[in-house]
């Protein structure tokens, strides 16, 4: 199944999104820390979870605020059959016509058969997903085991768990098994058998205090029908919540190092379904080398069955990916807008071509176009001298200098990061008419573009001899 349409309200970080989604397969969501990119993940993840009992709090609201509830309706496609039966959801599909990106309550001709999942979370903190139509506004349940046929998965930070036989776990969801239960009581069993064939050599100390409990239970008048003794409770033994783990050798596999648990888990959730699955990739980079987290990519892109929703920071993850893939996320006021890199108004740009030259620049919110090295030198200079001095550094503020080696490079530059809504300023010299015009200037600031260049004709070199008093020469 693969997600076509995302709405989401006052969830987290998130007071609005609306996001219409290409028919594609990758979806790589990059921008400025605090730009909500895992929150979105997050809200994925929660609209289909298989827990019938997911639990939210007042954090989850947007800014705390409990009187406005959490909203987050997801349009999904190419859908199971089982789930487009009579019996099951069929009487609710939907139309989504991916060339116009609408939404048709009645499926048309030429529309995917879609499903319109919501997810609300009202003060009194109970969720509630619901599979809805503008035929039916409330929508009948969408049941835990169907959320559960999605195959979403989130691989992040803390992952240990899908590398136990625990509900819900990707390993749990490749074993062949009718019962996963079932199996793990046997796997109990198996072990309390084992247990009492060593019971004279391991359990010795532990049989001395049952043989005390027991006569104290007999002077007390409880009644002992055999004799007491130390075992495993089928009832309390952490294996059916997580205790029996993969291993390598006697090694568990929990003891990897983060980034290769990350790569195995990608690789697991592939696995895991026959069908399509969608998996939630956040912080992709993290505890991966360059060449793992290229391999790692590749692997993504091989992958016919998955859409990938992935989280980054990493300039190389961003060299790795295509442009097509890459989306911009830019909070503003509370509401949040999906750009995507890619598209008609972005044609003749060269938008690849920066992100694989320029990636860091494409990880902040604010960009200073800078002619060369020493104009970036200068400006990390005056950030050195104002931090010291009290004042926000350029990391508070989300701004990176960034060298667009040669005059000639920054209109195009300029131009491609303010059509991805970044806030944009350039700083040139201007003594380099022929590659960099006052004329190209003023066509930037008719963009929304600022423009700072050194009057005269002069380089920042000869600015500086002339202006600067002998002492600081």
């Amino acid at each position: 199944m693969k997600i076509r349409r995302l709405e989401i309200h006052n969830f987290r970080g998130i007071c609005k999104l609306e996001w219409d989604l290409p028919n594609e397969k990758t979806f790589c969501l990059i921008g400025k820390g605090d730009s909500t990119k895992t929150t979105v993940l997050e809200a994925i993840r929660c609209a289909f979870s298989p827990q019938w009992n997911h639990s939210f709090n007042d954090s989850d609201f947007h800014q705390c605020d409990t009187d406005n509830q959490i909203h987050i309706e997801i349009v999904i496609g190419e859908l199971l059959q089982e789930l487009c039966a009579e019996q099951k959801y069929g009487p609710h599909l939907r139309g989504w016509n991916k060339d116009t990106f609408k939404l048709n309550d009645e499926p048309e001709d030429d529309d995917e058969p879609v499903l319109s999942i919501r997810l609300i979370v009202a003060k009194d903190l109970e969720p509630k997903w619901k599979v809805i139509t503008d035929r039916n506004p409330d929508g009948v349940d969408f049941k835990a085991t169907d959320r559960g046929k999605v195959g979403v998965g989130l691989i992040g930070a803390y992952s240990e768990k899908q590398l136990t036989w625990a509900a819900g776990t990707a390993l749990a969801k490749i074993t062949e098994s009718d019962n996963l239960n079932q199996s793990l009581v046997e796997a109990i069993r198996a072990a309390r058998g084992s247990l009492d064939g060593q019971r004279a050599l391991v359990l010795k100390k532990f049989d001395a205090v049952a043989t005390k409990s027991e006569r104290v239970a007999k002077r007390l008048g409880v009644p002992v029908n055999h004799e007491f003794k130390a075992h495993l409770d089928l009832n309390t033994i952490s294996i059916r919540i997580g205790g029996l783990t993969l291993h390598d050798g006697d090694i568990p596999l929990r003891q990897l190092g983060l980034g290769s648990k990350r790569m195995l888990l990608c690789g697991i959730q592939q696995e895991c379904l026959e069908g399509q699955h969608i998996t939630l990739f956040d912080e992709v980079e993290y505890g991966l080398e360059p060449h793992r987290i290229a391999r790692l990519i590749k692997h993504i892109r091989d992958d016919e069955k998955g859409q990938y929703f992935l989280m980054t920071h990493s300039p190389t993850v961003l060299r790795e990916l295509t442009v097509d893939q890459l989306y911009v996320l830019h909070k503003d006021d509370d509401c949040v807008r999906v750009v995507a890199a890619a598209g008609k108004e972005l044609d003749g740009l060269n938008i690849q071509g920066h992100i694989r030259s320029s990636a860091e620049a494409f990880l902040s919110r604010k960009v200073v176009v800078c002619e060369g090295a020493t104009e970036v030198g200068v400006l990390r200079g005056m950030d050195n001298l104002w931090s010291s001095a009290k004042r926000l550094p350029y990391s508070y503020l989300g701004v990176v200098p960034f060298d667009a080696h040669g005059a000639g490079k920054i209109k195009g530059l300029a131009t491609g990061f303010n059509a991805l809504h970044y806030d944009v300023m350039v700083r040139a010299d201007g003594d380099a008419q022929d590659k960099f015009s006052d004329q190209d200037a003023a066509d930037l600031k008719k963009k929304g573009v600022d423009v700072l260049m050194w009057a005269d004709n002069l380089s920042i070199e000869q600015r500086a001899m002339l202006d600067l008093p002998w002492a600081q020469v």
